[in-house]
């Protein structure tokens, strides 16, 4: 976020200098493009500061390189003098490296690829428009070579801080991460599931990290570093390790024996050559019940080694375990998810509950989503549900399943053991 935000703040100073100066030289053209580099800036920073980093990033990605191409091919300077604009190249090519490095090839490499070749084009040509309204007087383009150059010198600086800092910060978690793998610091969280009849029928574990000093750790802040490392591994071992415990305790319970528990399943984990044994033998070891187990795994983990795959969900929907395909809709291959593999439930994602009374297409894919799966006798359960008009309109179009905040966040299993116990009261909201 600092990055993005960083370099928002950036585009806006760069934008007003330029703009100003060259006002002040009546170039009215280099005026009007700098204007939109400062539009450009705030729109960067007001979505990093929203939050929504994935589009601020995408936008910079996207954006920066071409508002740097165009300032390099209106760049005319006088002969005898340097121009310094695509020297931005390089603070945006190795920018880019940084915010992307867990993302797409395209954003990875090609983006960054890009900007280097702007860079060296720039270096080694005169490429601009020679309008004589454009060429900037003498002595400005003197100072803007010189301010160009210092500005993107800072910029890599600044650039190289954060990425510095970032790596202090990945090593310190990844230390503390392993701490609390030999400590036993996790918890889990269980978030229920509702029946139709507002019934808890299960529920989702969810695993929490508090810190002694860094406090409560968002598994958004921890899970995709796990996964870098391998430490996803053991954790997620460690999870359906003690998920299964919790289950065969509930199992022992006359009140909660028939709940389901529904656990995530990462791709390092699933990709296991031991996955199936590892699973299996957690599930002797606890003695539990295998089909009060359920194993959620993401459309993207379906993509390659589909053999294996199917294997390894064969295997053990032999001994009675089901599997859950999270997030469903989002992905690339739904149809053929729900054709291929062994499935007994999908989750409607949250995107598509949270929009679907706003969003007319919204609502039609939910519906089609829950009368393709009662056709592939598969059982649908909607995820993300907060507000009592979303749980109506879900129950109108056929969803018997629930899970979200309207009915409960994430508990302890003591909260959990509590929300059980006035569950049947809350079932009268249904009626």
């Amino acid at each position: 976020m600092a990055n993005l935000l960083g370099s928002g703040l950036i585009t806006i100073l760069v934008g007003l200098g330029w703009s100003a100066a060259f006002i002040h030289f009546d170039r009215p053209v280099l005026a009007a493009l700098n204007a939109d580099l400062v539009v450009f800036g705030i729109t960067l920073v007001w979505f990093a500061y929203q939050g929504r980093l994935a589009a601020a990033a995408s936008l910079a990605g996207h954006l920066l390189p071409f508002f740097i191409a165009v300032a390099c091919l209106f760049d005319t300077v006088p002969v005898g003098v340097y121009r310094a604009t695509h020297l931005h190249f390089l603070a945006v090519a190795l920018g880019g490296y940084f915010v992307f490095r867990d993302g797409s090839v395209y954003m990875k490499y090609v983006m960054p690829a890009c900007c280097l070749i702007g860079f060296v084009v720039f270096s080694n040509t005169s490429i601009s428009f020679h309008d004589p309204k454009l060429v900037i007087p003498a002595s400005a383009a003197e100072i803007g070579a010189w301010t160009n150059t210092l500005i993107a010198m800072g910029e890599l600086i600044f650039i190289v801080v954060i990425m510095n800092a970032d790596l202090s910060v990945r090593r310190t978690m990844d230390v503390e991460m392993r701490k609390a793998i030999a400590n036993g610091d996790f918890q889990l969280h269980y978030q229920p599931q509702i029946n139709e009849a507002g019934r808890v029928v299960g529920a989702e574990v969810l695993i929490r990290w508090r810190h002694a000093k860094m406090g409560n750790v968002p598994p958004v802040k921890f899970i995709p570093l796990a996964e870098e490392t391998g430490l996803i591994v053991p954790i997620g071992n460690w999870v359906l390790r003690s998920a299964c415990a919790q289950l065969a305790q509930w199992e022992a319970q006359q009140h909660t024996q028939h709940l389901t528990m529904a656990v995530n399943v990462s791709a390092s984990q699933f990709r296991q050559p031991d996955f199936v044994q590892t699973v299996s033998e957690i599930i002797r070891l606890s003695g539990v019940t295998p089909s009060k187990l359920k194993l959620e795994l993401t459309e993207s983990m379906f993509i390659d080694n589909v053999d294996a795959t199917v294997a390894k969900m064969i295997a053990l929907k032999a001994i009675g375990i089901s599997w859950s395909l999270d997030d469903f809709g989002t992905g690339y291959s739904s149809l053929s998810v729900l054709n291929r593999f062994p499935l007994g439930q999908i989750k409607i994602d949250k995107s598509f509950v949270r929009d679907m009374l706003t969003n007319a297409r919204n609502m039609v894919v939910t519906q089609a989503i829950i009368e393709l799966a009662g056709k592939l006798n598969l059982q649908v359960i909607a995820e993300g549900v907060e507000t009592r008009e979303q749980l109506n309109r879900l129950r109108e179009v056929g969803c018997l399943n629930y899970q979200g905040y309207f009915f409960s966040p994430p508990l302890d299993i003591d909260a959990f053991g509590t929300f059980l116990s006035l569950a049947p009261s809350k079932s009268k909201t249904f009626s």
